[in-house]
């Protein structure tokens, strides 16, 4: 293997955690950024500085970009065009909402009105909200619920208010969200009250939801999370004092992510005595996917350092993956120190599945290098990685391999990706499998896939083939042929 056949290093590092997933079955490991959308709601429901960067003295803005006050027409720093950078001109738009919002909130609706980009509008209306909502939140939440139509502008402006709400009047809020709000509107608006009212009296917020029974994982998750940001171990406590099995693990899960972002080791020491527990798996997998993004090192030393079992071999696993993906010289050579044969298998299995998104042909060389009873499931995943990201790359290589029993995994892997797109080519590449009943299969199987989308196209396939086809190969689609088929 000699050419690097894979995608462009962006597009394979976006989805390591899509080959990774498919390859032999793995965990769903998901990057240390694994609190992004707490982040986006938190950062949306902030109030604006004190001092906008964007002041505007318009009641209206005409399409020209001026801005209208008492029948004048003057230009102002209202940044409708212009910003190139998509994060500074959302910015600018949420502080000129902002202050409108102070000086005058009928006006600033008028103003929002006005916009022709759905986007532009959003974040002015952000601005808006989040100086109404501290207000009169109720008028705020009204106003949003019987003028903007469901979507991403309603159920952002709902938020923004509850948020605000719940820091003032968190029992009236829900209440409210509770009677006039269903379906996943009314969840996020609670989850948005919880953020706003944990921040402010973590201790009761988190109790009274305790007490309502409401055990919904983002409800729990965002009020543990919260919590954990000014208080982890008070955050786990809480967690651990729940009487619902579910809500419990969700919360602790949520408690040891943000922990292990101030203090890893601390964290690893508390759920040290529940790693073998039924939560012991989400836990460790929580704190090593942050740990092993900051300090890999001292992850494989804390994961070493476990007794035998679940929590130990989902630990290593997580490390390995997000290892791989940051230092594979680092991940390869915690290879070498593991002596443990189940252990060190899973750790090469991850690290094979996560390297075969990134460089698939360095991946398979190394996998070359070890014992063939470490690396069976590695192989299976590095292929599977390596379809799932650049399907035409592997086919590639695959066309110039001559058939053998080590390239059947590499034709089954892209098979099984080229099956949504073009069920014919998976079938080709079953008829190059190196075994009769490997090929036969193979073949059934996908047929059968093809009948259940459509059954039409994979009949008239059967009856120009049929008479090319071995007698084996004739008898197991003869089978095929017989079983009812249940369309998708």
């Amino acid at each position: 293997m000699s050419l690097i056949r894979n995608g462009s290093m962006l597009a394979n590092v976006l989805l390591v955690v899509t080959g990774a997933a498919a390859g032999a079955g793995l965990t769903l490991l998901v990057s240390p950024a694994m609190r992004q959308n707490d982040e986006m709601l938190f950062a949306r429901a902030q109030p604006p500085p004190s001092e906008p960067s964007v002041r505007s003295k318009a009641l209206k803005a005409p399409a020209d970009g001026s801005a209208s006050h008492d029948g004048n027409t003057e230009k102002t720093t209202w940044p409708i065009k212009g910003s190139a950078d998509a994060n500074d001109r959302a910015a600018a738009l949420r502080d000129a909402g902002a202050a409108d919002a102070e000086k005058d909130v009928t006006a600033a609706l008028n103003r929002a009105s006005q916009f022709s980009s759905a986007q532009d509008k959003l974040d002015y209306l952000r601005g808006v909200y989040s100086t109404w909502a501290k207000g009169d939140p109720r008028s705020a939440v009204s106003y949003a619920m019987s003028n903007f139509a469901p979507g991403t502008l309603r159920s952002e402006t709902v938020g923004i208010a509850v948020n605000r709400w719940g820091a003032t009047d968190p029992r009236g809020a829900w209440q409210w969200s509770d009677q006039n709000l269903s379906g996943p509107l009314k969840e996020q608006a609670m989850t948005d009250l919880m953020i706003g009212w944990t921040r402010k009296t973590p201790e009761v917020a988190a109790q009274w939801l305790a007490s309502t029974n409401y055990n919904s994982q983002p409800l729990i998750n965002a009020t543990a999370g919260t919590w954990a940001e000014t208080n982890p171990q008070a955050a786990y406590t809480w967690a651990s004092s729940l009487t619902n099995e579910a809500a419990s693990r969700t919360a602790k899960t949520s408690t040891v992510s943000e922990w292990a972002l101030q203090d890893a080791p601390a964290a690893a020491k508390r759920i040290e005595p529940e790693l073998n527990t039924p939560a012991g798996v989400d836990l460790a997998t929580a704190l090593t996917n942050i740990w092993a993004s900051t300090d890999p090192s001292a992850a494989a030393e804390w994961v070493y350092k476990l007794p035998a079992g679940d929590g130990r071999n989902e630990a290593a696993a997580t490390l390995a993956t997000v290892w791989a993906a940051s230092d594979i010289n680092g991940a390869i050579g915690w290879t070498k120190t593991i002596t443990d044969a189940e252990m060190r298998r899973q750790v090469i299995t991850h690290i094979g599945t996560t390297w075969g998104a990134i460089e698939p042909d360095k991946a398979l060389d190394w996998l070359a290098t070890l014992p063939a009873n470490e690396t069976t499931s590695a192989i299976i995943g590095a292929y599977n990685s390596w379809a799932a990201v650049d399907a035409v790359g592997l086919n590639d290589y695959v066309q110039s391999q001559p058939v053998s029993a080590s390239m059947d995994q590499a034709r089954i892997s892209l098979a099984d990706v080229m099956a949504a797109s073009d069920i014919q080519a998976s079938i080709d590449l079953a008829f190059g499998l190196s075994s009769d009943l490997g090929r036969d299969e193979a073949v059934a199987r996908y047929f059968r896939q093809w009948r259940k989308t459509d059954d039409a196209s994979a009949q008239a396939w059967l009856s120009q083939s049929w008479a090319s086809l071995s007698p084996t190969t004739q008898q197991r689609l003869a089978k095929e042929q017989a079983r009812a088929v249940v369309a998708r």
